[in-house]
């Protein structure tokens, strides 16, 4: 029995050690899934200088990595320390390729740094997930007055000078909004399912815990008792204390002191309404033969293999000092993440624009009238992921098609209801009120009832403050005003 015993906790210990191990892949894998083609292209430029084992690929030595495999030196790769495979489990390779994009489908002309973008803000980012996520209006229109509550690190928070008179976030939101608390929580859950991951927590605990739940560890005791328990002797490197208290190993708390620190305690911290950048599409859209095709635009980003020379010194390990074999496995380590984070990026950005091409079908065939209600939700189920992982591959990225270059966000909106039974979307409606207006009797402009009943007849059914909220949107001012415009411009 005492052999059983010590038999079952080392395979618990050897389960714990593969999922720590994983997470600098994991935590690179999400980093750059997040960046724009110009930030990817700093962040390789940043590792080449950095690690020696990594090195660029020579257009006249690259090929393809469409279909990655193992190279001869895979043994080298398989150290028990290492663990990369069982994440990527269909990845195996030392190098990533850039795939060469057919040019002659793209238009040469476009100069891309020609357009620039400013960075949204954290409540700008969370009010465009919210409108496009949640379908119970009430729910909504909550969440919208409870955005601006949070601080600019992304905390829900009752203010210092009033943590005597309320006990909780909620008693505080419900008091200061006039709103039921069940409502106020319905809605405080549904911002905790937003990108950033830890966002809408109301403390340091709850917002690490939150990510640790989305990386795949909402199960692991000993993780959520260290975090909620253990951060001040963390941060004092009080260990002892903490194997103590837990019943585990000093190298077993190193391990999970490293995850944690890993963590973002500030997940609101890198959202700035002044920050610009440049737009580059990081996928092309083209038409042949009646089929959309999609493709990465991968140009400025350098092919990536392992250099060969630093990997072979492993197989004489013999022949070299234990120190220099660790530098040499840690720096390994460190280019096979990038390498497999990059391709793994690719993989799921090309993943997700495909589906949003296939959904969207009527919208490049006949125009924004046809576009179809699209939720974050509809492209996680469909390729299996989470749904914070689809508004990290949208936020900040563009597509450029036969239409012109659409910000991937674009093709997402929520959903209105017609006679017929279809839905359609918000985007359509506002294109539909464009429209109207535009073709108005400029003496006698359209009033924002007059524009719903002529939805109404086409079977759309709106409310005359929605049309009011999509008219703003689009920049365009009241009946009165388009009425007062005209006379001062066209009327002698």
């Amino acid at each position: 029995m005492a052999f059983i015993e010590q038999n079952l906790k080392q395979k618990l210990d050897l389960k714990l050690s593969q999922k720590l191990a994983l997470t600098p892949a994991l935590q690179q894998a999400i980093k750059l899934l997040q960046l724009t083609v110009p930030e990817l292209q700093q962040e390789i430029k940043k590792e080449l200088l950095e690690n020696p084992l990594l090195e660029e690929v020579r257009n006249s030595e690259a090929t393809p990595a469409e279909s990655p495999k193992k190279e001869e030196n895979t043994d080298l790769l398989h150290e028990k320390d290492i663990n990369i495979e069982d994440f990527f489990r269909d990845y195996f390779d030392d190098q990533y390729v850039p795939k060469n994009r057919n040019k002659e489908y793209v238009d040469k002309d476009i100069n891309y740094e020609n357009f620039i973008s400013k960075e949204q803000s954290l409540q700008e980012y969370l009010e465009w997930q919210a409108g496009i996520n949640i379908e119970d209006e009430e729910v909504y229109n909550t969440v919208l007055m409870i955005i601006p509550y949070l601080d600019d690190n992304g905390y829900l928070k009752v203010p210092k000078e009033l943590k005597v008179k309320y006990r909780s976030v909620v008693d505080f939101l419900a008091d200061e909004l006039n709103i039921k608390k069940k409502l106020i929580e319905k809605a405080i859950k549904e911002i905790k399912k937003f990108d950033p991951t830890g966002v809408g927590a109301t403390s340091i605990e709850e917002c690490l815990w939150l990510q640790c739940e989305y990386l795949g560890f909402g199960e692991d005791g000993i993780l959520k008792d260290m975090i909620y328990n253990h951060l001040e002797d963390i941060a004092a490197n009080r260990n002892e204390k903490i194997a103590l208290s837990l019943n585990i190993s000093e190298e077993d708390v190193l391990n999970y002191v490293d995850f944690i620190k890993k963590l973002e305690p500030k997940p609101g911290r890198k959202y700035s309404s002044e920050k610009t950048q440049y737009i580059i599409p990081d996928v092309v859209v083209f038409k042949i033969d009646g089929e959309y095709y999609v493709d990465l635009n991968e140009d400025g980003i350098p092919g990536l293999r392992v250099n060969k020379q630093y990997a072979e010194m492993l197989k004489n390990r013999d022949k070299i000092e234990k120190e220099t074999e660790n530098y040499i496995k840690e720096k390994l380590k460190s280019a096979l993440w990038l390498i497999k984070s990059i391709y793994n990026r690719q993989k799921t950005i090309l993943k997700v624009t495909k589906s949003i091409v296939e959904k969207q079908r009527d919208f490049f065939d006949f125009g924004v009238e046809y576009m179809k209600p699209l939720i974050l939700k509809d492209i996680a189920e469909e390729l299996g992921i989470h749904e914070s992982t689809v508004a990290r591959v949208v936020k900040n990225k563009y597509m450029q098609t036969p239409r012109g270059v659409f910000e991937l966000k674009y093709f997402f909106s929520s959903k209105l209801a017609t006679s017929s039974g279809i839905d359609v979307s918000a985007m359509a409606v506002k294109e539909k009120i464009k429209k109207i207006i535009t073709n108005e009797n400029r003496q006698k402009p359209y009033s924002d009832s007059e524009i719903v009943k002529i939805l109404k007849s086409q079977g759309i059914k709106i409310a005359r403050r929605t049309v009011a909220k999509y008219r703003e949107e689009l920049g365009i001012e009241s009946s009165s005003k388009r009425k007062i415009y005209y006379r001062r411009n066209y009327e002698n």
